[in-house]
């Protein structure tokens, strides 16, 4: 499933670099969990990439998570707009690694090191 214009939309993209703004009434905030919206780990990936197919302009399979770190909660009921910024995105032999955060200008929410395969 494609999570933009669906969980968000980007307000802004500056090279490796993306916000996005929340879409508070979407389907996923208001089943997990009721009453507490919180953004999933699985779509703060799917966001990143989406996110570098729009970089590198090529479909990608995610083949391994290297590293990833949930520091703090994301509600759209208190963050609205959310920062993508890849401080690496490494193509070699049909393999993509990308590096980055998930951040709102003020706290880091999440830190990731993915590992994609060029579809």
């Amino acid at each position: 499933m494609i999570l933009e214009n669906h969980l968000y939309y980007i307000v802004a993209q500056e090279d490796k670099s993306f916000r996005l703004k929340l879409l508070s009434d979407s389907v996923i905030f208001k089943v997990h969990f009721e009453g507490l919206p919180i953004l999933p780990g699985v779509c703060i990936v799917r966001i990143a990439t989406e996110l570098v197919e729009k970089i590198i302009g090529k479909s990608l399979q995610l083949s391994e998570i290297r590293s990833i770190k949930f520091l703090d909660i994301i509600s759209p009921d208190e963050i609205l707009e959310i920062d993508y910024i890849f401080s690496e995105i490494v193509e070699k032999d049909n393999t993509i690694v990308a590096k980055g955060i998930v951040s709102d200008g003020n706290k880091t929410f999440s830190k990731f090191s993915i590992l994609f395969s060029v579809v």
